[in-house]
């Protein structure tokens, strides 16, 4: 047996290759963060129905809602949080989102002139698609984000239809 090893070790010596291999490991350890809570990962908000006629000129907005990102378990060692809100922008205004298809009709069917402003809870705009976002402070457990929606005329006329929109949000800790 000992001499099979050794025979074992011998051969493996002869095929050994001098040429020398890394390998290379990244990753990053992060702090706890915190979780979002299943009630603010899909959203519904009913805006409302408006006239056209209640857009009077560009800038026109309607009354806004509210709505929230609430988060758990946050740990002690986040103090705060950016967020960036995605989706496509509106052509005449890319501050806005832009109206899309969400499967209530087709595009023709689409009301047009008309996007969606977000606001924060102090109702400052809040641009889509704008990575350069303010810290919202964070106390460890839970926390929640007010935020506000409404629609704001970007023509000067708006056509009725189906005002629907989507976006996402994508969070940052600090």
């Amino acid at each position: 047996c000992w001499m099979f090893m050794l025979a074992l070790f011998w051969q493996s010596g002869c095929w050994a290759d001098d040429t020398g291999y890394n390998l290379e490991f990244t990753g990053t350890i992060m702090a706890q963060a915190c979780d979002v809570e299943v009630s603010s990962l899909s959203q519904s908000i009913d805006l409302g129905q408006f006239a056209v006629a209640d857009f009077s000129s560009i800038g026109t907005t309607t009354k806004f809602k509210p709505f929230n990102i609430n988060l758990k378990n946050c740990s002690r060692g986040i103090s705060g949080t950016k967020i960036w809100f995605t989706g496509t922008a509106d052509s005449d205004n890319p501050a806005l989102l832009a109206l899309s298809e969400t499967g209530m009709g087709s595009t023709n069917m689409l009301a047009s002139g008309v996007g969606v402003e977000i606001l924060d809870d102090d109702q400052d705009a809040v641009d889509i698609n704008n990575t350069d976002s303010v810290v919202y402070p964070l106390k460890a457990g839970r926390n929640t984000l007010s935020f506000y929606i409404r629609y704001k005329s970007t023509r000067p006329v708006v056509t009725s239809g189906n005002a629907t929109a989507v976006m996402y949000f994508d969070l940052q800790y600090e």
